[in-house]
């Protein structure tokens, strides 16, 4: 290689590192011009290498979905996918992200049943490469029990949900943020599945024992006791539970950070629900506010 393609190929890593970078920010539009111009450079300077190609149509596919062209986002994630799997195969980790990343585009246009039969083959995969205790493997399996969460398959995502805390226990053991991830999403769902908000109240407990009232995941709980009171109709104590997650969100972020925002705009909600006149004008004033920040 001549010491003017290496600079070439220097330069087209760098500007790949920076487009990928910009995916996740807030102009993902601008990540797509830069990944479509690397695309085509990287057929002008006959890039072999098949990785490299396959996941820069990965990250644009990505770009393109938080860019909200939505379909077209799909349709390069399907290739990218099936050119890994022709070309690197299934004990490619890109592989494995190029199906993760279609995943969760094909549940977002509502093509849920393709979702999860590609999940569960991606998991069943990864288990046989890499084993069942492996990070990314669990990774799958608790992305698979989302889906079905998300899809109402209640009882089947909370059997998966248990089989990920089991694992993720023997893995990294009790105490281990993926763990307790696991913990907290398993008791979500069950609580869910039987209408029960006992078990989220006893994670409370345990929750601001050991890990302190404003806490993220106590937070968290907070909010799907309030979602469930909501749920069922008891709106005084759904009243109440908002109030309660409010305060605590804006002594961690602030009063005009969008966590405390949406859930002012839950709590307004329900004291609509309760016949408030004033909540319904104040309601509006929150939405305006919450689509200004998050540039909606």
């Amino acid at each position: 290689m001549s010491d003017q393609d290496s600079i070439s190929t220097q330069e087209f890593n760098n500007r790949f590192e920076e487009a990928i970078q910009v995916v996740d920010g807030p102009h993902p539009e601008r990540a797509v011009q830069l990944l479509e111009d690397l695309m085509l450079e990287a057929s002008e300077f006959h890039v072999a290498d098949d990785e490299i190609v396959i996941e820069l149509r990965m990250y644009l596919g990505s770009a393109l979905w938080r860019s909200g062209l939505h379909a077209r986002a799909v349709k390069v994630l399907e290739a990218a996918l099936e050119d890994a799997a022709r070309e690197l195969g299934w004990e490619n980790r890109v592989t494995f992200s190029c199906a993760g990343n279609l995943c969760r585009a094909l549940s977002g246009v509502g093509r849920e049943k393709e979702a999860i039969r590609l999940a569960t083959s991606t998991y069943d995969k990864r288990a046989a490469v890499f084993g069942e205790l492996d990070n990314g493997t669990l990774n799958s399996l608790g992305h698979l029990a989302s889906l079905h969460f998300d899809a109402g398959n209640v009882y089947k995502a909370t059997e998966l949900m248990a089989s990920l805390y089991e694992k993720r226990t023997q893995a990294f053991g009790e105490h281990d943020s993926r763990t307790r991830s696991s913990k907290y999403n398993l008791t979500v769902m069950r609580a869910q599945r039987d209408n029960n908000e006992q078990d989220l109240l006893n994670l409370l407990v345990e929750y601001t024992n050991e890990l302190g009232s404003e806490h993220p995941y106590t937070i968290g709980v907070w909010k799907h006791i309030a979602a469930m009171f909501e749920r069922n109709g008891d709106l005084e104590e759904a009243l109440e539970t908002w109030l309660e997650v409010e305060l605590k969100l804006s002594n961690a972020f602030g009063e005009v950070a969008l966590p405390t925002l949406s859930a002012l705009r839950r709590r307004l909600q329900v004291q609509q629900a309760l016949g408030d006149d004033q909540a319904a004008q104040h309601l509006l004033i929150v939405k305006n506010t919450i689509a200004r920040i998050s540039g909606q």
